[in-house]
């Protein structure tokens, strides 16, 4: 699977855009800024085939209804279904000022579902704590873990949704998986799952 990364607006969110042979790409995270999102599509000659959500944060969204426009599927967790169209519940008025409407999701996704994407299948790993939905999507390889995991970090858990005994729980999920996979944030820079077990302290409560 091919990983293309694209950091975009105030809050430096990871836009992901993944994709196989068949040239059907995913977009995971559609953060700011749709035109730059088709650009980078353009470029490398991929048909945008589905949105996939992390969670339902308003800087993990804000392009969604421009990329929507050509009947692309949208996939989020089920729990996370009422912050995508609640501007206050996806703290859009609070930080923006301002809010967008959103139509409800095409997909709702459960723990263990599977997504494919250019004939690879994802898996859905849900990852309460940072929101209700949050979930992490696993490839073979690659695991795209949203605000749940950051290298050094987690995501805050004092918002709509978060609670930081459940993040707990779902960064143990987490650390079980054996393989070191390369993880891809919502925010900062890359990491790899051996580093997050042996240097983030939010890995070993």
């Amino acid at each position: 699977m091919n990983v293309l990364t694209l950091t975009l607006g105030p809050l430096q969110t990871n836009c992901y855009i993944i994709y196989g042979k068949d040239k059907k790409a995913a977009v995971i995270d559609p953060a700011f800024y749709a035109d730059k999102i088709e650009d980078a599509l353009n470029e490398k000659g991929l048909i945008l085939d589905k949105i996939l959500l992390t969670h339902a944060h308003f800087d993990h969204i804000m392009a969604v209804k421009e990329l929507r426009k050509n009947g692309v599927s949208l996939y989020l967790h089920t729990d996370d279904e009422e912050m995508l169209c609640d501007p206050k519940l996806n703290c859009m008025l609070d930080f923006m000022g301002k809010s967008i409407e959103f139509e409800k999701a095409d997909v709702l996704l459960n723990d263990g579902d599977t997504v494919d994407v250019g004939g690879e299948a994802l898996k859905v790993l849900h990852t309460p704590g940072h929101t209700k939905g949050s979930v992490c999507y696993i490839s073979d390889e690659h695991i795209f873990s949203g605000d749940t995991l950051f290298k050094n970090g987690v995501g805050r858990c004092d918002l709509y949704g978060g609670n930081y005994l459940t993040i707990r729980e779902s960064l143990k999920k987490i650390a079980a998986l054996e393989k070191d996979y390369t993880v891809f944030p919502g925010h900062g820079e890359c990491t790899t799952l051996n580093y997050e077990k042996n240097n983030n302290i939010y890995m070993n409560f």
